[in-house]
């Protein structure tokens, strides 16, 4: 064996090389991938994998938007009236969203109408919406109830003004009174809705009723009263006042807000029947010197027959009826009264004053049998005095 071959021998046997596991050496590459250690990135320039011209193609084709499709407005308003839940955002131009309220409108459907008034209200600027709107008064409609609901007022006085619908602002000034019970509060929110708006729209007859509730209301206040109308309130004064106090604070009350003999009669004769004080009605409303004979004067502005009406439903004794009864100058009315609400002795001695034998008989049907009327009857009837027609 030459010398060099020993060198190489040697020089193996130093690095301990093993014969029988030189078939299992893994390369470095090897050892990298398997022991999960990453090799180095390398990052190429991406000109070298695509051309500029390419690449320009590429992007461009990225930033291409394909314009959305609004299907038709009144195939929308369909779909929302079979209870699909739209959005209407698609709907860009002034000309669709238009189109959307009069589709809206066609259908009819409160919920949808203001649905699409409102989208409007928010994507529109005031005074376009408000423009819109006044070419439209069934969209005015359903917003001003809207607006009554939320209780904005406010927003409806802005509305009605947009909208010329001028003669509708008086109706804020009565929802003002709306869940507000201090007078005084009341009366403050009044008397500010009257300097705003007052040279707007105020015509001559509604100043008179604006100032008239107004000073009702001052009225109220200075004497602590609280009912919701001048009827109900000279009721009220006549119930607590009328007995106690006299008739000092009601004939102001009534001469203040200029109340005709109409209303304060009938609040009259309304508060004795209540109280069932049948000789006070008397003396008020028939000279007491006219009441033993058969011609009665009633002393009212209301018609006798109505007054008669009204003093029945009180369910009063029958001689107070007769004798209002006898104050309708008609005898014939008198006689369809007496029957309709069952004054029997008026009936009974009219069919014997008449000698009307046949009616008198045909009466006694509608006359309870042990009554005091059917013992008149009767007697009326056996009266050997009385000469009979029939």
């Amino acid at each position: 064996m030459s010398s060099n071959e020993d060198d190489f021998w040697n020089a193996s046997s130093s690095s301990q090389q093993n014969f029988f596991d030189g078939d299992d050496e893994i390369t470095p590459c090897e050892a990298d991938v398997f022991s999960g250690v990453s090799q180095e990135k390398v990052i190429l320039p991406i000109h070298s994998i695509i051309s500029n011209e390419c690449l320009k193609i590429v992007l461009d084709d990225t930033n291409f938007v394909v314009d959305q499709v609004v299907p038709p407005p009144e195939q929308t308003m369909k779909r929302k009236f079979c209870g699909e839940n739209i959005i209407l955002t698609a709907y860009k131009t002034l000309e669709d969203k238009l189109l959307l309220l009069d589709a809206a409108l066609d259908i009819a459907d409160g919920d949808i109408i203001l649905t699409v008034i409102l989208f409007l209200k928010k994507s529109l600027s005031s005074n376009l919406f408000f423009t819109q709107l006044a070419k439209r008064n069934a969209a005015v409609k359903h917003y001003a109830n809207y607006l009554v609901e939320i209780n904005d007022l406010q927003q409806l006085a802005d509305l009605y003004m947009a909208t010329r619908n001028i003669p509708y602002l008086k109706h804020i000034y009565c929802l003002l009174a709306k869940d507000d019970s201090n007078q005084n509060s009341l009366l403050k929110k009044l008397q500010q809705f009257n300097i705003q708006h007052a040279h707007n729209f105020y015509s001559p007859e509604d100043k008179s009723e604006i100032q008239e509730n107004m000073s009702f209301l001052e009225f109220q206040i200075k004497h602590n009263l609280n009912s919701k109308s001048l009827i109900g309130e000279l009721t009220n004064l006549y119930m607590t006042k009328w007995e106690k106090d006299g008739s000092g604070l009601i004939d102001d009350f009534q001469k203040q807000f200029k109340m005709d003999s109409f209303q304060c009669d009938w609040v009259i004769m309304s508060v004795c029947c209540k109280m069932k004080n049948w000789d006070k009605l008397l003396t008020i409303f028939i000279n007491k010197s006219l009441w033993v004979i058969k011609k009665r004067v009633l002393r009212s502005g209301i018609r006798p027959d109505l007054f008669v009406l009204a003093i029945s439903r009180h369910k009063p004794p029958e001689n107070i009826i007769e004798q209002f009864l006898g104050c309708v100058g008609d005898a014939s009315k008198r006689l369809t009264l007496a029957e309709k609400l069952d004054v029997h002795t008026y009936v009974i001695n009219y069919y014997v004053e008449q000698k009307d034998k046949i009616s008198l008989l045909k009466y006694m049907e509608r006359v309870e049998p042990e009554s005091q009327a059917m013992y008149l009857l009767r007697s009326s009837l056996n009266n050997p005095d009385i000469k009979w027609k029939n």
